[in-house]
Formats: C-alpha cells, sequence, structure tokens
C-alpha cells in the first residue's frame, strides 16, 4: 500500500521516507505471499516447529485471501486477529521504545501499545490488498537457541525482478510461536523503527505521548 510510514522530519515528527516505506510494502508483501509457499517444504515442517507456525499461518492468509466475498470489515477485522496472533505485540512494543519504555509511566506504555498495534495493522492491511501474485519460498529454519529461530525466505516477484531477501526472528513463547522481527535484505523492521521513534521522542523533550499522538494522526490519515 502507497500509505505514509514512519519516518523522522527535520521539525521533530513523523513523515514518510521512501526506503523505509518499501522496505515495509516488502514487509507486508511477505505475509500476504506466504499462501505460495513450496507444498513441500510445508510438508517437512513439523508442526511444532518455526517452519510449522509459518505453515499455519499461511493456511490462514490462504483462507483470508481466497474470502473475496466477506465484507472489507470483516475480512479486516480478520487480519488483525492474526496479525496480533502471530506477532509478539508486547514485547515488539517495548523493543521499538528503547530507553523511553523505562521512563514511560504505565499509562503512557499502555496508550503507546495500542496505537502502535492499530497503525501496524491498518499500514499492513493497506499493503496486504496489494498482493499481486507474489510467490514466497522458505528457504531455511536455524534454531538459535532458547526458542528462538530464523526462517529465511525469499520473496519472487512475477514480473521476473531479482527475488527479495526476508528473514523472521520467531521464538517460543511457554509454547506458542510468535513472529519477533522481520528483516527485509538484511534490515531489520524494529531496529528501524526504534531508530525513528527514538528521533522523534528525543527531539521533543522525551515525551512518547508526543510520539504515541504523532502516530495516532498518521493513523488516521491511512483510514485508521
Amino acid at each position: 500500500m502507497n500509505q505514509p510510514t514512519v519516518a523522522m522530519t527535520r521539525s521533530g515528527g513523523i513523515g514518510p521516507n521512501a526506503a523505509v516505506r518499501r522496505r515495509r510494502l516488502l514487509a507486508s508483501l511477505a505475509v500476504a505471499v506466504l499462501v505460495a509457499a513450496p507444498r513441500t517444504s510445508l510438508a517437512q515442517a513439523a508442526a511444532g516447529d518455526a517452519g510449522g507456525f509459518m505453515a499455519n499461518l499461511g493456511n490462514q492468509v490462504v483462507q483470508l485471501i481466497g474470502n473475496q466475498q466477506a465484507p472489507v470489515a470483516q475480512r479486516k477485522q480478520k487480519f488483525a486477529q492474526l496479525m496480533n496472533q502471530s506477532f509478539d505485540v508486547d514485547g515488539i512494543a517495548r523493543f521499538v521504545l528503547g530507553r523511553y519504555w523505562r521512563t514511560a509511566s504505565d499509562s503512557e506504555r499502555q496508550q503507546f501499545e495500542q496505537v502502535f498495534d492499530h497503525y501496524m495493522i491498518d499500514v499492513y492491511w493497506g499493503h496486504f490488498n496489494q498482493y499481486t501474485g507474489q510467490r514466497f519460498a522458505v528457504t531455511r529454519s536455524q534454531p538459535m537457541g532458547d526458542g528462538t529461530a530464523l526462517v529465511t525466505s525469499q520473496i519472487i516477484q512475477p514480473t521476473g525482478q531479482q527475488p527479495v531477501n526476508v528473514v523472521w526472528r520467531v521464538t517460543n513463547h511457554g509454547g506458542q510461536y510468535r513472529i519477533t522481527d522481520v528483516s527485509i535484505e538484511g534490515v531489520s523492521e524494529l531496529v528501524t523503527y526504534r531508530q525513528e521513534f527514538g528521533s522523534v521522542i528525543s527531539q521533543n523533550g522525551g515525551s512518547v505521548a508526543t510520539l504515541t499522538s504523532q502516530l495516532r494522526q498518521k493513523d488516521q490519515q491511512i483510514g485508521g
């Protein structure tokens, strides 16, 4: 989706950035094109490992894409549920705020997490609706210890362009897998958000509430 994404402006606010926007488009498409993961790869993935988790996610996405007759609001609600079930929303919110998470009040943390979650869903929902036949291929799943695995994949473009490398960090939380980061061509989405948000907060006197307000305004601009 060609929607505004988060980046800093000279005034200390949030504004669009082409490189960031492209990576987030690709990250969103990576979720959508899970539907085309090679069946041999899915069959080899055990139900209880990171590969099996990604395979199950792909099966759910395939159903969502195929259900074109369902109302848009209903499909978006299902997409939001899928996102919240598949991503470690709490952990991601804490990470992207960095050191400011420790200084924020409980209320500021809660409001930021709610707004950030809603914003991410709206951004990725728009990208999701731009799915145009890209294919997704899992090339490797590498255990990293402590219940974490890196699932390496590629987005294969229908136009014959160079495949895009995507690495998913998947962590087992009490028997349930969650995506904790997505790296596009070696660039971590979480690290990018953390740098952007940290700059915005720093330029606004350390105020997490100001970041949350600006993020809420951006979300409203993209239809949130």
